[in-house]
């Protein structure tokens, strides 16, 4: 057999090897057990000549072959590889005791093998920092990725019977009617009121418009409304937190933006309320980073960072078009960017609010309110999203239209509601939205009389 790799211990060694023993020889011993290791896999073994017996084994079982001692030994000889022979391979169904303990022994052979990759990690980072001429930003973002791959070597989920939780998820739906539904509301009654309640953990929320629409100043105040009571961080890459700032106070002061940026038009009861809104705001439970060119890592690095310092409800991201991916091409960037998030979503149990630009060709429309279709950049927005809502303001388009400060919010796409339109009352020089009166309607687009041909 192989010689034992380096940097591991010998009763390391021992435990990893005997473990490695059992399920090799429970798997030939009984095919059907190999539905109990979870996510192992042949790079989780020690030694090289275990690693190819259990890659033959998985070879064979997955083309629907029986795989014992005599069958995994003549095609390991066929494919010219002298792993064991056939008495080691006896030896190994012989001396197990059988499929009973099979998973334990998965598990620690896959335990040994994270610990292992640890080790190495540990020394390649060592070496890279004493050798590399990258700039050390640079050494850790590799450091960071690799640690990443290896946390992600954990145990598959297995599907399981109905009737398993059941019970638990009965007492969850006993709670939504005693204790209100478990959703985190938004500060609109009306978008509540489609979204079932608010944003849920582990959705992803996609809040998509033109510019000038209001799609940052939508996405703070919702942040600012859940501080109050849940945890919330937004990440803007477009805006320096001082901006930020500007924008939370103007909103929660009910104080006109241009007075915040020159106090000398401040009047005496708007310096009040600023104090008033600083007071508020410092109270939040609401964390700003405003870092540029954010990739899926950086996101996932924050995510994690609030979450261990304070917990974490809802995460902003401003927006989706200024994170950089990796593939291809932008379409193939945006679907791993934005998989990736509702990932994150679930795995965090967190509400992520992604906003998002939507493609020019919307203003050659004659009715430029927003469809599915307009998503930029990727069908995959779509397809990752759990709900899209799409903000319309009719008087960027129509100076007369009849719904001047009126901001149309368009749930287009809802997995687990229904879809419609209700309409916030939007102050702009505020950059504040508010529950409009019910009983609105969208205004008819005014038709525009044929350009003149010169004569009557």
């Amino acid at each position: 057999m192989n010689a034992p790799l380096p940097n591991i211990r010998p009763e390391e060694r021992l435990t990893a090897v005997a473990s490695e023993h059992a399920v090799l020889g429970a798997l030939m011993g009984d095919n059907d057990c190999f539905d109990r290791i979870g996510d192992l896999r042949a790079e989780h073994f020690t030694l090289g000549d275990h690693r190819a017996i259990f890659a033959e084994i998985e070879r064979q079982l997955s083309a629907g072959k029986p795989a014992d001692a005599i069958t995994v030994f003549e095609r390991l000889q066929a494919a010219g590889h002298g792993a064991g022979d056939l008495g080691y391979l006896s030896a190994l169904v012989q001396n197990t005791p059988g499929a009973v303990s099979v998973a334990r022994h998965a598990a620690i052979v896959r335990e040994r093998a994270i610990r292992r990759a640890l080790v190495s990690l540990g020394q390649e980072i060592s070496d890279e920092a004493r050798t590399s001429a990258e700039d050390a930003p640079v050494l850790v973002d590799h450091a960071t990725s690799r640690l990443e791959e290896i946390a992600h070597a954990r145990v598959r989920k297995e599907p399981t019977h109905v009737a398993q939780g059941l019970i638990e998820h009965a007492k969850t739906l006993a709670a939504r009617e005693t204790e209100g539904v478990l959703a985190i509301s938004t500060g609109f009654r009306d978008v509540d009121g489609l979204l079932n309640g608010g944003l849920r953990p582990g959705e992803l929320v996609v809040v998509a418009a033109r510019p000038k629409m209001g799609k940052t100043a939508f996405a703070l105040n919702v942040a600012a409304y859940v501080a109050r009571t849940h945890p919330v961080a937004v990440l803007s890459q477009e805006m320096p937190k001082s901006q930020l700032h500007d924008r939370n106070i103007a909103a929660v002061g009910r104080i006109p933006l241009p007075h915040i940026l020159n106090p000398r038009n401040m009047l005496p009861d708007e310096w009040e309320r600023m104090s008033q809104a600083v007071g508020v705001l410092e109270k939040l439970n609401l964390w700003l980073d405003d870092e540029g060119g954010l990739r899926l890592l950086d996101v996932r690095m924050k995510a994690k960072l609030v979450k261990r310092k304070a917990g974490l409800s809802v995460l902003v991201i401003d927006y989706l078009q200024l994170m950089e991916g990796e593939g291809d091409n932008r379409n193939a960037q945006i679907e791993k960017i934005t998989r990736g998030l509702k990932a994150l979503a679930l795995e965090l149990g967190i509400t992520i609010i992604l906003l998002s630009q939507l493609n020019r060709q919307l203003e050659q429309r004659p009715n430029k309110r927003p469809m599915p279709s307009d998503l930029r950049d990727s069908g995959a927005i779509e397809q990752d999203a759990d709900v899209v809502i799409f903000l319309y303001r009719d008087e960027v388009y129509h100076p007369d239209t009849d719904d001047k400060g009126i901001c149309e919010v368009d749930v287009a796409l809802n997995r687990q509601g229904q879809s419609g339109r209700v309409a916030l009352n939007y102050i702009g020089a505020q950059t504040k939205f508010e529950t409009l009166a019910s009983g609105w309607h969208p205004s008819v687009p005014k038709r525009q009389a044929p350009p003149s041909r010169g004569f009557e």
